[in-house]
């Protein structure tokens, strides 16, 4: 038991938020809505819970008063925390049962997965974009298992 209640209670756009959110400084609701390629209202509903629940706050900057930029609050930045820690041992105890060989395969199919999982939800043209151009801004997306 590591005391991980808070992070075990996030929905997993919540807890992919809070990621984006800590290692995106400057971010906002609609920088949000697109690296998760959610919907800018489903945005608006979450980061009201992560700010409810008193993770985030929102805050204006003095350069654009028309954007709220996201913030984690210590709590969140203490949750955050928490969830790395987690995810650490995760990988710690699955990089503990495969050998180098079965870790080195592992990640090739993983970033396989995540480049080819990364297709807008609306396409303007009936065309798919060029897998290699769709850029994945889910950072849990963006771990690697053999590091």
């Amino acid at each position: 038991e590591l005391g991980l209640q808070e992070p075990a209670d996030l929905s997993s756009s919540e807890t992919c938020a809070l990621l984006l959110i800590d290692s995106h400084k400057d971010i906002n609701q609609i920088n949000i809505a697109q690296r998760l390629h959610l919907a800018p209202a489903s945005i608006v509903s979450l980061i009201d819970e992560l700010e409810k629940i008193g993770l985030v706050t929102r805050q204006t900057p003095k350069c654009d008063r028309r954007k709220y930029q996201i913030c984690l609050t210590k709590k969140g930045k203490t949750v955050v925390g928490k969830i790395k820690l987690a995810t650490n041992l995760i990988e710690n105890r699955i990089k503990a049962t495969l050998s180098d060989t079965e870790i080195e395969i592992l990640h090739s199919a993983l970033e396989k997965i995540a480049t080819n999982s990364n297709y807008p939800q609306k396409s303007t043209n009936n065309q798919k974009p060029n897998r290699k151009e769709v850029k994945n801004e889910i950072p849990s997306a963006k771990r690697h298992v053999a590091s």
